[in-house]
């Protein structure tokens, strides 16, 4: 069991399925859901996350952040019909990085609530990765896979 030094940071809730937290290190993450519903009609309760710092600076490894992270999802999971897409930003360079980052994370906090279903879809210039997370419990979940693979297919672009 890791020290009880090792808990998430203070989470300030700013607006509904929007957070904020402050490392030790004085960097400000902003971590928010967005609906994702317009992008097929069977992704009802389906969100797309997003985690960035308020500025773009190198900060040190802080195993706290990824504690802070996995609290903001456990809460967002707790409801069984919420489903969350992630997709890798690429637009540094990192999106593999990002891919195996989240990977590691799920593999290392995930206790089986959580099913993720990995994809990428790739163009001329970029590769983007992108996972589906979904509780268990899900009653959609068929739908959702599904429907994912067919926005994946689409190269992430809407479904009509």
């Amino acid at each position: 069991m890791e020290s009880n030094s090792l808990h998430p940071y203070k989470i300030a809730e700013e607006a509904d399925l929007t957070y904020s937290f402050t490392t030790r290190h004085g960097i400000t993450y902003h971590a928010y859901f967005l609906d994702y519903s317009c992008y097929h009609p069977d992704f009802a309760n389906v969100y797309t996350f997003n985690i960035e710092p308020e500025q773009d600076t190198p900060h040190p490894i802080d195993k706290r952040i990824a504690l802070t992270v996995i609290h903001i999802l456990r809460q967002f999971f707790s409801r069984n019909e919420n489903a969350m897409i992630m997709i890798c930003d690429n637009l540094d360079g990192k999106e593999q990085k990002r891919e195996m980052l989240f990977s590691r994370w799920f593999m290392q906090y995930n206790d089986g609530s959580i099913r993720k279903y990995d994809a990428s879809s790739a163009t001329d210039d970029y590769v983007l990765y992108v996972s589906l997370f979904m509780h268990r419990d899900n009653p959609n979940a068929r739908q959702l896979v599904n429907a994912f693979y067919d926005l994946v297919k689409n190269n992430l672009y809407p479904l009509e």
